[in-house]
């Protein structure tokens, strides 16, 4: 199992970030793949908050 990281900043305070993290079932392949839409999501879900970047780590 994978887990997607990503590093979100606060739209109203950019110095203000944090990171989150979103278990993945998959490869790291998939995940790098598939990472995307699960990301775009993630930010339609929460629009006071920027993606900065992303990347895929193993579980644990």
């Amino acid at each position: 199992m994978f887990t997607l990281v990503l590093t979100v900043c606060l739209q109203a305070e950019p110095s203000r970030c944090k990171d989150e993290r979103i278990d993945f079932s998959g490869s790291s392949m998939a995940c790098l793949v598939q990472g995307a839409p699960i990301i775009a999501e993630w930010g339609s879900d929460h629009p006071e908050w920027t993606v900065k970047k992303w990347t895929c780590g193993q579980s644990g």
